[in-house]
């Protein structure tokens, strides 16, 4: 029977099938538990630069009163083997183990020894299979996000926490923000701006639910989304701006060997203030 090769095009293809967004939404150290403990485990082995005390302070705090920290090791995030060597990892985050593993896994296993590895890659040059992980892995266990085992708790905890929001913008906004929390926690400025303008643009599109517009950038209808729109005039003058600011700005979506002169407070302002418009707009769709 053929392996299962969980890269982007598989989990693409289980997104597709199942009529969600191709990243899970919560995939941020603040809205997913099993997020934060799969990066804070990485960085404990030193794959990756490790959390700061004062964020893993603070974190720790935030999601031991969620409720949703497990309270045993089997349902704990976990990495084990010798020390420099790590060789399994158990209960990760499939969006996690994708950006570092390249494969969508929630258990990923290496190769008791160079008996067993000799075998499993004679195994997979015999099958020839694309991307077959055996040539580094014992053990996988797929895992797209809505398989995980938390989503269900993690979808549940967001929800509430910021009143459905999340049920109310289109899906692309939903994983967008996430991405624009994630360049605030990584201090990019200039990639927050970027995921802003693609925010307010996805928003303006499905606003005005023109298919017409599906392929155009916003600049290009940013006057019928200002006169179909219902928010103040201010504010959608503000939808311009960032869009505009992001189309001269350095790394935020177009290629230049100019320093961006934007820093993090702009940063803060420009991710506070597009979280603000899209609320208003979808919150203002429904009445």
């Amino acid at each position: 029977m053929p392996i299962t090769v969980p890269d982007s095009s598989w989990y693409r293809a289980k997104s597709s099938e199942a009529g969600v967004a191709c990243s899970c939404p919560y995939a941020n150290v603040h809205k997913c538990h099993r997020y934060y403990a799969s990066v804070y485990m990485l960085g404990e082995v030193r794959m990756i630069t490790s959390i700061s005390d004062d964020k893993k302070s603070e974190l720790d705090e935030f999601w031991n009163q969620s409720g949703l920290a497990p309270v045993i090791a089997e349902e704990d995030t976990g990495v084990s083997g010798s020390e420099g060597k790590s060789s399994s990892f158990s209960n990760f985050c499939p969006e996690v183990s994708y950006k570092y593993f390249r494969y969508y896994a929630s258990y990923l296993s290496r190769y008791v020894d160079e008996i067993d590895k000799d075998s499993g890659q004679r195994i997979a040059e015999r099958e020839n299979i694309e991307g077959d992980w055996r040539y580094e892995w014992q053990f996988l266990s797929a895992c797209h996000y809505l398989e995980c085992s938390v989503y269900d708790q993690v979808d549940e905890f967001n929800s509430k926490g910021i009143g459905k929001f999340d049920q109310l913008a289109h899906s692309n906004i939903v994983v967008l923000i996430g991405r624009m929390e994630n360049c605030l926690e990584s201090n990019d400025p200039s990639g927050v701006l970027h995921a802003a303008s693609n925010i307010l643009e996805t928003m303006a599109k499905d606003v005005l639910g023109d298919e017409r517009l599906a392929n155009q950038t916003l600049g290009s209808f940013i006057d019928k989304y200002k006169n179909e729109s219902s928010l103040p005039v201010e504010i959608k003058n503000v939808v311009g701006n960032i869009y505009n600011l992001r189309n001269k700005m350095p790394l935020s979506g177009h290629g230049s060997t100019d320093t961006p002169n934007i820093n993090m407070q702009d940063a803060i302002v420009i991710a506070a203030t597009t979280k603000f418009i899209v609320e208003i707009e979808y919150r203002t769709k429904i009445i």
